[in-house]
């Protein structure tokens, strides 16, 4: 259950909004404090670090306002490239890289909603006083958007297609979900990679069969063939492969009727 979102969409105290956000995505932010300074220096490995925790502000944000206030499809797309410009605004000079990043973010999704009022500045906001210089800049502009250029990770999209949380999601794998953050900077360990291929062929499966917004009411039903669990629940107890199989017998028989 979410943390109330009313200072989020209403709230005019931008640290009370900083604060808000850091109870849905504190892991994001503090991700976000860690790398981003690297990856302003030009270390690539801590840009990818800090556009994959931005990818998570940016879902985790959306997906606490998103029943409230509803947004286009392409939104979170376009929300995202703003990772290239966020660590420039004076928000994050006058709140810091974590909470100041946050509601920059919470500001740009409160400027796509007519019926929302706009954050309103606050007082002693400065530009950051990072020491760069325009090559700095543009280096990590370009950088950032050959991350946001790579295919989406494979955890991300397994994510996406299922509609899990990230909680969930550490859930099919047996893990919590802070190993997530360690996997997708270092790869999923190989021990790990036969269960990935597999849910991603169900997810796969899934997203070309069904309606995209059908399919996590649909893998989180109860079926016999799964001996009375959901499909998650036999997944994250080891049994996918009978998931897929079942799936593709299921599927294939609704092709031949």
């Amino acid at each position: 259950m979410f943390a109330s979102i009313d200072p989020i969409l209403q709230g005019s105290d931008a640290g009370q909004v900083g604060d808000s956000v850091a109870e849905i995505a504190g892991a994001a932010l503090a991700q976000i404090e860690r790398s981003l300074p690297g990856a302003l220096a030009g270390d690539r490995r801590e840009v990818h670090l800090y556009v994959g925790a931005y990818r998570r502000l940016t879902e985790e944000i959306l997906a606490a306002t998103g029943d409230a206030r509803p947004q286009p499809a392409w939104f979170r797309a376009a929300l995202e490239q703003s990772a290239m410009s966020v660590p420039f605004t004076d928000w994050v000079g006058l709140l810091g890289v974590g909470r100041g990043t946050a509601v920059a973010l919470v500001a740009l999704v409160r400027d796509a909603s007519p019926e929302l009022q706009p954050l309103a500045a606050a007082p002693g906001r400065a530009l950051p006083d990072w020491e760069l210089d325009s090559h700095d800049v543009l280096r990590f502009r370009r950088a950032v958007v050959d991350e946001l250029e790579l295919e989406e990770m494979p955890l991300e999209r397994i994510r996406a297609v299922l509609g899990l949380s990230r909680t969930e999601l550490a859930a099919l794998f047996g893990v919590k979900r802070q190993a997530l953050d360690h996997w997708e900077a270092s790869g999923v360990p190989a021990d790990r990679l036969e269960k990935l291929a597999t849910i991603e062929a169900i997810g796969d499966l899934l997203a070309i069969k069904l309606k995209r917004e059908r399919v996590p009411g649909v893998v989180r039903r109860s079926a016999s063939a799964y001996g009375g669990r959901s499909a998650l629940d036999a997944i994250a107890a080891g049994d996918q492969d009978l998931v897929l199989a079942e799936l593709r017998d299921a599927f294939d028989w609704a092709t031949a009727a």
